[in-house]
């Protein structure tokens, strides 16, 4: 079985389900609300994991009931916690609008989580294939990407808007670097997309791309531009879909895919997991997602 260390935040969600988000503040009523878990690199876990790897999450929880719920939440979807529960702090907690096309917008508190990384168990990665960490605890992926880089294996970074100066530490860190679409304007204010994407990592060999929703993916390569297209779907629910191409990609490239077979693999399966309800829950199978290419092959 294929082994990934996925490394970042865990949140707890509350997920108001409503008609419409509104383009000027107002008071909405929900039709239904639920609560679960989220953050780029644990939803990235949950998904590879519900893919078939073996996967452990590293990061922090403080002692509250969102830590222990969250902790009770990753053996739940079968991912390891190595995780470090920090005494007297606060766990990340979200609220989140999801819309009845399947938009979303949120709000997240990112809790009072000690940044010291001198307790992670890297001698672990001796077992492992891949390495994925999110921004959001930079001082725990840079001790990861460079515990990686000397095993050589493969360093994905989710690179989402939200902190730009995370972003410069960590990109030179990585060789699979993947932005937002946000989070490559933020980068790289003032760029096209492609331009953009050729300025991240010149002269290295780093694999650069862009995810752009419903539009599909850019990458670049070598200098190379690749365009990849997005499967056909009616969402039901966006939020969480670029942690879950992560996840996947993450996953594919421990399992030895070639990368551009990674991106496939990785749109297919967050395409899929839109088609769902929110949560963990219902994220795809590789059986499924397997079955779900298949499919969009025989319709193109």
């Amino acid at each position: 079985m294929s082994r990934l260390v996925c490394l970042g935040m865990v949140v707890k969600d509350m997920v108001f389900h409503v008609p419409q988000i509104p383009p000027v503040p107002q008071k909405l009523t929900a039709h239904s609300v639920r609560t679960g878990f989220g953050g780029m690199a644990a939803t990235a876990a949950a998904a590879a994991a519900a893919l078939g790897g073996e996967v452990e999450f590293w990061g922090r929880v403080g002692d509250d009931d969102a830590g222990q719920e969250a902790l009770r939440a990753f053996v739940a979807r079968g991912v390891d916690p190595q995780v470090r529960v920090l005494p007297a702090t606060q766990s990340p907690m979200a609220a989140v609008m999801v819309d009845d096309s399947g938009e979303r917008m949120l709000a997240a508190y990112m809790g009072q989580l000690d940044p010291a990384a001198d307790w992670l168990p890297l001698e672990r990665l001796d077992r492992v294939q891949a390495v994925h960490a999110d921004f959001r605890w930079v001082e725990g992926a840079r001790a990861l990407y460079q515990a990686a880089r000397p095993r050589g294996l493969p360093r994905v970074l989710d690179a989402d808007a939200g902190n730009v100066q995370s972003l410069q530490t960590l990109v030179p860190l990585a060789d699979h670097i993947i932005f937002s679409e946000r989070g490559l304007a933020a980068y790289a204010p003032g760029m096209a997309v492609e331009e953009a994407l050729r300025a991240v990592a010149p002269g290295t060999d780093a694999v650069v791309g862009v995810t752009l929703g419903e539009r599909g993916s850019l990458f670049v390569h070598r200098d190379s531009l690749h365009a990849f297209a997005s499967p056909r779907i009616t969402p039901m629910d966006t939020n969480g879909a670029g942690d879950v191409f992560h996840g996947a990609y993450a996953l594919a490239l421990a399992r030895s895919m070639p990368w551009k077979d990674a991106v496939h693999y990785a749109s297919a399966t967050a395409a899929l997991k839109c088609t769902r309800s929110h949560g963990w829950g219902p994220l795809p199978t590789h059986e499924e997602v397997m079955h779900f290419m298949k499919g969009a092959a025989c319709k193109a």
